[in-house]
Order: C-alpha cells, then sequence, then structure tokens
C-alpha cells in the first residue's frame, strides 16, 4: 500500500520531493506523482488533454502534487499515461516499476526511429529503421501504434497556410492601426 509522505512543521528532515514542490517543509501533504510519471513517459500536457478531453489549464491545476483529484480524474490520468494507477500514487520508497519505465523507454525509442523513418534520405536508411521498427514491435506489440516525435520548425509547402493566415488577427482591436 503506498503511503503518504508528510511534513511537521516541527520537523526539518522533509522529502526531497516535498522539499522541491514547496521549497521549505510545508505541511501540505503529497498525494499523487501524475506530473512526474507524465514527465517520465514523455507526454506533454497538450497530448494529454488531446487524449482525454480536458483543457490544459486543468489538466496542469490537477497534476499538481497537492491537488485532491476525484477517482474519475485519477483514472482519466491513469488511461492517458497508460499506466497502472498505483504507479500514480504517492510511495516515497520507490520510483516508477521497472516494467513501467522500460516501457516509457521503448516508447521514446519507437518515437526516434519512426521519426527517422519519415527523413530517411536513402533506401538503406529507410530499410533499416523499417527493420527496427519491426523488431521493437516484436518485442512490444503495442508500439505499433507509436508516431514519431512532433516536428517543429518545418516548412509548409507554399500553397498551405499556418493557423495565423486562416485566422488573421483585426489589427485595429489591437489598436496598431
Amino acid at each position: 500500500m503506498a503511503t503518504i509522505p508528510m511534513c511537521s512543521q516541527s520537523t526539518t528532515d522533509c522529502l526531497p520531493a516535498v522539499r522541491e514542490a514547496n521549497n521549505s517543509c510545508d505541511p501540505k501533504r503529497l498525494l499523487h506523482r501524475i506530473a512526474e510519471v507524465r514527465s517520465q513517459q514523455g507526454i506533454s500536457l497538450r497530448g494529454v488533454s488531446r487524449r482525454t478531453g480536458v483543457d490544459v489549464r486543468d489538466l496542469r491545476q490537477q497534476e499538481l502534487p497537492d491537488s485532491d483529484l476525484t477517482l474519475t480524474d485519477l483514472y482519466r490520468w491513469q488511461e492517458a499515461l497508460e499506466v497502472p494507477v498505483e504507479n500514480l500514487l504517492v510511495d516515497h520508497d520507490e520510483s516508477l516499476s521497472t516494467p513501467i519505465q522500460t516501457r516509457a523507454a521503448m516508447v521514446k525509442v519507437m518515437k526516434t526511429v519512426v521519426a527517422l523513418s519519415e527523413v530517411a534520405s536513402s533506401p538503406r536508411a529507410a530499410r533499416l529503421a523499417t527493420m527496427l521498427r519491426e523488431q521493437l514491435i516484436e518485442l512490444m506489440p503495442e508500439l505499433a501504434e507509436i508516431g514519431g516525435w512532433p516536428n517543429y520548425g518545418s516548412r509548409r509547402p507554399p500553397d498551405q497556410q499556418g493557423r495565423i493566415g486562416e485566422n488573421p488577427i483585426d489589427m485595429q482591436l489591437l489598436g496598431l492601426e
């Protein structure tokens, strides 16, 4: 059973996580490790928002370690992060279980393989990326659904507009004209 680490105001031996979260030995209880698990899984808040349909601002508030979540919210996070619920609860003795850490590492490797296969400049590189992808799927079949890392800063073809081109800002509303 997971224990919830707490500090009393009279003690100076706080747990490091409590000290980091509060910059002091605050009597607040840490209830969950959602932010830590999300970071270890390599999933952004925006990615969790897409998976759950919950606004990023609400998710940011929910992942604060001392926020008291409903069971519905906790299970929503569990489903989005694809980890057992017990890995989201605070247990000051243990980090993520070994299988979960291994899975997170394999997901990161698969994302890299998919990204490499998308930008392979030669048939040989593409073939190697495909072989590596197939080998990873043999080890862990659920990796077949993993996509590559997002491409930031990639160029659009000249015939496509970005969001600002599709929805221009009215400069008169900003008082700039």
